[in-house]
């Protein structure tokens, strides 16, 4: 099996090289990382004592935000952590989170390339957070006998999907886990369906409800708005929208900009790439009332739509919202699922998203069924802001009761670790 992947790895790999390549033209870190994802970090990693030393292991930006309490509790229960992430956004966010720690991009799957890195890493577990499976490095470890863990361990309906149709490969590749923590039942499901050991499925929740309680109330909002420079008022904060749904955002928040004169809007794409282009939009709709986060101006005293066009700040600015709304929910240029609203309801934010969120089905229908929340259909978009807007009672209602769901469900890293931990 490993000379069939390895070979199938491969051929996507120099398939998709001249899309990389000229990546690396325009963004040099893609090629500057490239030499580390090949043979790892090009020495031996000396060990810190007798300490079990765990390979924290993210994807992406998201993933290593769900990794920030895991990596302080697997500290506290006397652990050495070594943090990777595979995209450049997410390495970024791993380097500022943890600037004291070592953070590498995360090996490509080929076997030379996971070799090295276990063989410079020298982890006793390796833990994948949330949707990472690879086999490779799954195969490799299991053969130095390396503890594998995936944790809050998802599966949206398209990847179960995806996966069914080789199943007979993906029930291998779940064998060589030796604890899977699902973040639902319906997830648990799922992995056992493809083929996961029954003895190492578990549920242990989403990584996210334990979040560290962040800064709130209208103390926290004037401290934002100071910093950045931005005028005082309402704000809708529409956070991780992809392409499509920010023409729609728009076209709602110019019709209801007569009934509150004061309303702003804040629009923080999920695509970095797509910065630029929204900001076109922006000023398209508003000439002389747009501007970037990126490059603070006095004349922003004046605007009233600022694309957060920086990484790994929208959930700060969501203790500025009066109203969040969460992207990729609603029809647009990509296939929908939702993104996880919990950032916004741990600030006590109301929340509002399309109907298209099966990716995270569970937590958008506990929401929703203790008043945290609303779905609301496009066409039914500009109406339900009004009339929330209207009823500054009811916001404030339903961000409590979403302050309270996340509360009410900590405890979800103690409970993970608790399963997957190593004892040393």
């Amino acid at each position: 099996m490993r000379a069939l992947y390895s070979i199938v790895y491969a051929l996507g790999f120099i398939m998709a090289s001249p899309y990389w390549l000229a990546r690396g033209i325009v963004k040099p870190l893609y090629l500057k990382t490239l030499k580390q994802r090949l043979i790892g970090p090009g020495k031996i990693l000396p060990r810190l004592g007798s300490r079990p030393r765990v390979w924290v292991w993210a994807m992406s930006l998201g993933e290593v935000l769900s990794a920030r309490e895991l990596v302080k509790e697997l500290e506290k229960d006397g652990c050495e952590v070594i943090v990777s992430a595979t995209t450049l956004a997410g390495l970024a966010m791993a380097k500022s989170n943890w600037p004291n720690k070592i953070v590498l991009p995360s090996p490509l799957d080929f076997s030379l390339s996971t070799r090295r890195f276990l063989e410079q890493t020298q982890p006793d577990q390796l833990i994948l957070v949330e949707t990472d499976l690879w086999p490779g490095i799954l195969m490799e470890a299991r053969k130095r006998n390396v503890i594998n863990s995936l944790v809050s361990a998802r599966l949206s309906p398209r990847s179960y999907k995806n996966y069914q149709r080789v199943r007979f490969f993906w029930s291998r590749v779940l064998k060589y886990f030796d604890h899977v923590v699902a973040q639902t039942p319906e997830d648990q499901e799922k992995l056992l369906a493809l083929g996961a050991n029954p003895a190492a499925v578990s549920v242990g929740g989403n990584l996210k409800f334990d979040q560290a309680p962040p800064e709130g109330g209208p103390e926290a909002k004037e401290k934002i708005l100071a910093e950045v420079g931005w005028p005082d008022g309402r704000y809708l904060v529409a956070g991780s929208f992809h392409s499509g749904e920010d023409s729609m955002i728009l076209e709602a928040f110019k019709g209801l900009r007569p009934q509150f004169p004061d309303l702003k809007l804040v629009l923080a794409p999920r695509d970095r790439h797509k910065f630029s282009s929204t900001f076109r939009l922006a000023q398209e709709a508003f000439p002389k009332e747009a501007a970037r986060r990126s490059r603070p101006a006095p004349a922003d005293r004046e605007a009233a739509v600022f694309v957060l066009d920086t990484l790994g700040e929208l959930e700060k600015f969501y203790a500025i919202a009066d109203l969040a709304l969460i992207g990729k929910s609603w029809p647009g240029h990509h296939e929908g699922g939702g993104h996880n609203p919990l950032e916004a309801a741990v600030r006590r934010r109301a929340v509002l998203a399309g109907p298209r969120v099966h990716n995270f089905k569970w937590i958008y229908s506990a929401l929703a069924e203790v008043g945290a929340a609303a779905i609301v259909e496009k066409k039914d978009l500009p109406e339900k802001l009004s009339e929330l807007l209207r009823d500054p009672a009811r916001l404030s209602q339903m961000g409590e009761a979403g302050q309270r769901f996340v509360a009410q469900h900590r405890g979800t890293v103690r409970a993970t670790l608790d399963l997957v931990r190593p004892k040393g």
